[in-house]
């Protein structure tokens, strides 16, 4: 019979795997969606909006479903998987503004999504660390490791945002390839954390 760890972990892995999958078949349903320089957030704007929500609480069970998976090997400091996972949930019910919308125009609606994905898009780097650290006595440092990727990731998109500068996105802000390696970046370190749970379970 399998341990609640190992439901947990197979868990996050298919919720990962559903959470790409969905957001591969939006490419396909929204092609004018320009993925360059527009963020995934915006395919829940509009037809098919539906899909981005239940991508985002795909997303959210993924990291909370990995939280639970490393909890018996590191406690407490896999709680920040949690709190990221919060932040993706609470995205699937708070629609993005577009992205031309200047910082100024932005609607509460809109500017309540940009904290919550903030809470995942800046959140899950350190989150991925902290677990890795906690981690590491029962499962070695390569969860610790792998964190690196993610924090290049946000990096990336931090260095492309900037000329934005509160403007709101234009095609010259190439921040779309940026945001969708860190929901890779992301999504690999669960694929890495929970086979390496399966593997001692």
């Amino acid at each position: 019979m399998l341990s609640a760890t190992a439901i947990a972990a197979m868990t996050a892995l298919v919720a990962g795997g559903i959470t790409a999958g969905l957001i591969a078949i939006l490419h396909v349903l929204k092609p004018e969606y320009e993925p360059s320089w527009r963020m995934i957030s915006e395919y829940s704007v509009g037809r098919y909006g539906w899909v981005m929500r239940l991508a985002f609480v795909t997303m959210a069970i993924s990291p909370a479903a990995t939280c639970v998976a490393l909890w018996p090997f590191g406690g407490a400091w896999t709680i920040g998987l949690a709190a990221v996972a919060l932040g993706a949930l609470g995205a699937a019910f708070i629609d993005a503004d577009p992205i031309m919308t200047p910082r100024a125009q932005a609607t509460p609606v809109g500017r309540a999504h940009t904290v919550l994905g903030g809470v995942l898009l800046a959140g899950f780097p350190p989150a991925a660390l902290f677990a890795g650290v906690g981690v590491a006595s029962a499962l070695g440092w390569v969860l610790a490791v792998a964190s690196v990727v993610p924090f290049a990731g946000l990096v990336w998109f931090l260095v492309a945002a900037a000329p934005a500068h509160g403007r709101g996105g234009s095609p010259g802000i190439r921040i779309g390839w940026p945001d969708r390696f860190c929901f890779l970046a992301y999504l690999g370190w669960v694929v890495v954390a929970a086979t390496g749970v399966l593997s001692v379970v």
